[in-house]
């Protein structure tokens, strides 16, 4: 007879609430599968060092995402361990640059500058923060520089412009009587200047490379590396017939710049500014006087001066529209040049030579008794030239201009045009008794 197993009232009720505990968790139903929260959407800021010149940095600053949570994204620089603000702009980004010249005072020279922007949200919390860009402001270059004098041609030769690639491959327009031939365009090999066509006229020349260089002036020419093709017109027998009507009845041309032969901007004697887009030309505006100058960085940043009695214009095109300046040099003519290194630092010269700073106009130490100022270009801002009636010759490097006496003709001659290679500035124009073209050569030491 088999005996009954008997358990400790306490271990019983141990024994009960275990297997309560196990019919209540060994459930084998798989729980609801709960989704994890989405991820965070970060402003994906990018910043970039667009350009440097002495006294100022641009900084580009993309974003590929926006967040809807962002309202304000800060642009900061950081100096010596300190960071300052440079801009506070809307939380979309698409492509945006910044031009940091310390609100006008300008940066150092010679000094390393770290940038980064950070995303705000409306509560002031940081959403993203970009990645570093470093930047130095350029050095001052020299003023010393060696000269070389050429003249060419007889009976009243002159030129008026110069452009060239390098200090190897450049070109000069005008008008030359050499030998009883007439020439146009001079083109120095590094060498030597030889004369290269009678056919083609002009008085002002922009190139983009040794094989696409425009010419304009009675005519629109273009040089592919083998010839030179006129663009307005076609010469049929003693007719000249147009290709272009806008093009064709907008000559004389004064001046030429542009970013590609696809985008080129020509100023004329009546005020005009042509459009070329690589296959027709259009009138853009017309300012009813003398276009003298053109010059731009950009193809949203191109500057313009035009002059006529009584009257000069000073202005900008951003790509869409002319924004005619209404504030001026205190010595307003002649309005002879223009040039732009960015959006913020403008060069125009005549009656001397001065320097746009937000809404005001700064007069550079070059001294305006010597002789007016025809053109002015450089490599960057610590390199102008700025050149002129009696061979006035002005350089600028950074720090201070300089006069180059041993140039200085009183008694006569002018220096039309300049061109910069960085090395070398090669400088045109008429000799001091106006009888033959001149050419300077100047070389850096």
């Amino acid at each position: 007879m088999g005996s009954k197993i008997k358990f400790p009232f306490k271990f019983s009720l141990v024994l009960l609430i275990l297997i309560a505990l196990c019919v209540a968790g060994c459930d084998t139903t798989e729980p609801p599968i709960i989704p994890p929260p989405p991820p965070v959407q970060k402003d994906s800021i990018v910043i970039s060092i667009a350009d440097v010149t002495h006294r100022s940095v641009s900084v580009s600053l993309q974003s590929a995402v926006v967040s809807p949570q962002s309202k304000t994204v800060k642009l900061f620089r950081v100096f010596n361990s300190t960071n300052n603000l440079v801009a506070e702009l809307p939380g979309v980004i698409t492509d945006t640059t910044i031009i940091d010249d310390d609100n006008g005072l300008g940066l150092l020279l010679d000094a390393t500058y770290n940038y980064y922007a950070v995303s705000i949200d409306s509560t002031g919390s940081v959403k993203d923060t970009s990645n570093i860009a470093t930047a130095r402001t350029l050095t001052p270059t020299t003023h010393n520089y060696t000269w070389t004098e050429y003249t060419i041609g007889e009976w009243q030769s002159a030129l008026y412009d110069v452009w060239g690639t390098d200090e190897n491959n450049v070109y000069a327009v005008g008008s030359l009587e050499i030998n009883g031939t007439h020439y146009s365009v001079l083109h120095y090999n590094g060498f030597s200047w030889v004369p290269i066509t009678d056919t083609v006229g002009g008085t002002s020349i922009y190139g983009f490379s040794s094989t696409d260089i425009w010419i304009i002036g009675g005519g629109v020419y273009h040089y592919n590396g083998t010839s030179w093709e006129r663009k307005d017109g076609k010469r049929i027998g003693n007719q000249i017939i147009p290709l272009d009507t806008v093009l064709f009845n907008n000559s004389p041309y004064t001046s030429i710049w542009g970013t590609s032969s696809s985008n080129l901007y020509l100023g004329n004697q009546w005020g005009k500014i042509i459009h070329w887009d690589g296959q027709k030309a259009e009138v853009l505006i017309d300012f009813d006087i003398w276009i003298t100058d053109i010059y731009g960085t950009t193809g949203t940043n191109i500057w313009l001066t035009a002059e006529g009695e009584n009257e000069i214009v000073i202005a900008r095109f951003n790509g869409i529209t002319f924004e005619r300046l209404n504030y001026y040099p205190p010595y307003r003519f002649p309005m002879n040049t223009v040039y732009s290194l960015n959006s913020k630092e403008i060069y125009v010269g005549g009656d001397g030579v001065f320097r746009k700073e937000e809404n005001n106009w700064i007069t550079e130490d070059v001294d305006k008794n010597k002789g007016a100022v025809y053109k002015i270009r450089g490599t960057n801002s610590n390199n102008i030239f700025a050149v002129g009636a009696y061979s006035v010759v002005h350089h600028f490097n950074g720090i201070d201009w300089k006069f180059y006496d041993e140039l200085y003709t009183p008694a006569g001659g002018i220096n039309q045009s300049v061109f910069n290679t960085g090395n070398k500035v090669f400088i045109v124009g008429r000799s001091i008794d106006f009888t033959q073209a001149k050419i300077l050569i100047g070389e850096k030491l």
